[in-house]
Parts: structure tokens; C-alpha cells; sequence
């Protein structure tokens, strides 16, 4: 349903309510992952098609006006919608993974629909409707990098989650910058639960790692050129984050001073202008 059909309201059907037992939902067997690459997934309706056009995210300096807020969480929505459908391939890629496991991409799964909906209604009461601005596939784009269970923990859960844990501390703190407390609520809320996501992920990441290496090196390990560490985190990097996901100190240290050819490229000046 959350793949093969193009409409958003199906999308954000949460599992507990679909028409099937708990157990059924875990019972999918993988071929059923390759029938909905074949047909090109996700599917999507025209008002909701992914593309490559650009669509720039105001700066932190102009989130004071009620417009550009909207724009921002249009953006933070369509990555929303993204985890909802790659947690959904993710149970059918790895039907194997384990009842604990699945149950934990359902679990973070209904959470990533319940963003999405904050998100959405938020926008709307800010004069912008889901769909407006063009939704690019950035997490789709990596969907080859996530062929196992490990690698799709590594750029699924603490790279794409983990780099969340550092934007949503950000855009609270912008927002509330400019006095914009309900936004700056929901940003809580999704920091919140994201928290709870890497910890999911992270676990899957502990039980596979080798004996004989760290959890640096294996991670590094689990992650295809030209995707790399760097986008674990943000352009503002919140350490403390990851010790509260449950990162090693050799692991959080180790990210933090991670740079590759791309490190630098962000205009910090954005964060001094909020006050960050």
C-alpha cells in the first residue's frame, strides 16, 4: 500500500490500522521488494512526483517570515515521506531481520507519518500546501547503498536520522530565534523521536559488528563511495546527540572530526545571525 499506491493518504495509513493482524504485516516474502523496483516505486501521483529540479530551503536569517517557515517544513516533509516509503521497502527487502527488528521499522515507520502530518498541518496554517515546491529523492538516490540489512542501518538510520539529530537542534533553536514556539515544538517532537530511530538502527549496527574492529571502522565499512560519513551529520554538529543515541565516544569523536572534499562548503554565517 505505503509503495504501490500513488496516493499520500494511503501512504500515511498507519500499520496498526491496516487490514491485516500484527502478524501478517511481518509475513512478506522478498521478491515482492523486486516486483516494486520493476514498476519503478514509489509509486506516486502527479501532484506528489519526485524530481530532480531544485528547490533551495530559505535561510536560517529569513525564518521570520511565516512563508519561509512553511517552505522549510515543506522540505523537512518530503524527507518525512521518503522514510515512510524506504522504512517500507525495508521490511520488504528484510523479511528475515527478525520480528524485534521489523517491529521497530513499523514502529519508526508510524512515527516518520506522524511527522509528516505535524509537518503538513503546520505548513498549511503558514500559507503552503505539500506539493508546492519540487520534493527531490535524495534518500532514494542511495537506495543501492542499502542492499543489506547493516548497510541500509548505516545510511538509512545513523547517517540520514543520525545528521537529523543535528538539524533539528538547529532549526529549534532558529525558530525560536524569531519567536516561533509552535514550530519550534514540533522540531522537539521529531528531535524527539529521532532519537529513538538511531537507537533502533544502532542496535541492529551492534549485534553485526565483528569482534575484531571498532565501530568506526566497521561503519566506514558499510558505506559506498562517494556516500561517506560526512553525512552522518550536520553542518552544525551536536556530539551530545549521539551519546544520548547510545554512539560509542571512539564513534561520536571520530564523526566529529570527519572531513571529506565537501567539509566546509556551507556558509556557517546563517548560524551566528540566529544566534547559534
Amino acid at each position: 500500500m505505503i509503495l504501490g499506491s500513488p496516493d499520500l493518504k494511503d501512504k500515511l495509513i498507519r500499520y496498526s490500522d491496516w487490514k491485516m493482524d500484527e502478524d501478517e504485516a511481518y509475513l512478506v516474502e522478498d521478491k515482492d521488494a523486486t516486483k516494486f523496483f520493476n514498476t519503478n516505486i514509489p509509486a506516486r501521483s502527479p501532484s506528489i512526483i519526485m524530481s530532480d529540479a531544485k528547490s533551495k530551503i530559505p535561510r536560517l536569517e529569513h525564518l521570520n517570515y511565516p512563508r519561509n517557515i512553511g517552505i522549510s517544513l515543506h522540505h523537512f516533509a518530503n524527507h518525512e515521506l521518503m522514510a515512510i516509503e524506504i522504512f517500507a521497502w525495508g521490511i520488504l527487502k528484510f523479511p528475515n531481520a527478525g520480528r524485534g527488528v521489523l517491529h521497530g521499522f513499523l514502529k519508526s515507520m508510524q512515527e516518520e507519518q506522524e511527522h509528516f502530518q505535524m509537518y503538513e498541518k503546520r505548513m498549511n496554517e503558514l500559507g503552503v500546501q505539500f506539493g508546492d515546491k519540487p520534493l527531490n529523492r535524495l534518500f532514494w538516490k542511495q537506495i543501492e547503498k542499502m542492499q543489506t540489512l547493516e548497510k541500509f542501518t548505516a545510511v538509512l538510520s545513523i547517517s540520514f536520522e543520525g545528521a537529523n539529530l543535528d538539524y533539528t537542534q538547529v532549526y529549534k533553536k532558529a525558530l525560536e530565534f524569531h519567536g516561533d514556539m509552535a514550530t519550534a515544538e514540533i522540531i522537539e517532537k521529531v528531535y524527539q523521536d529521532e532519537i529513538k530511530h538511531v537507537k533502533r538502527g544502532l542496535a541492529v549496527f551492534n549485534r553485526s559488528q565483528p569482534d575484531d574492529i571498532d565501530d568506526w571502522t566497521y561503519f566506514n565499512s558499510l558505506l559506498e563511495y562517494p556516500f561517506t560519513p560526512r553525512r552522518a551529520k550536520g553542518y552544525m554538529y551536536y556530539p551530545e546527540t549521539r551519546i544520548k543515541a547510545g554512539f560509542s565516544e571512539h564513534f561520536v569523536q571520530k564523526l566529529g572530526d570527519y572531513e571529506d572534499e565537501y567539509t566546509g562548503r556551507v556558509n556557517k554565517s546563517s548560524l551566528e545571525k540566529v544566534g547559534i
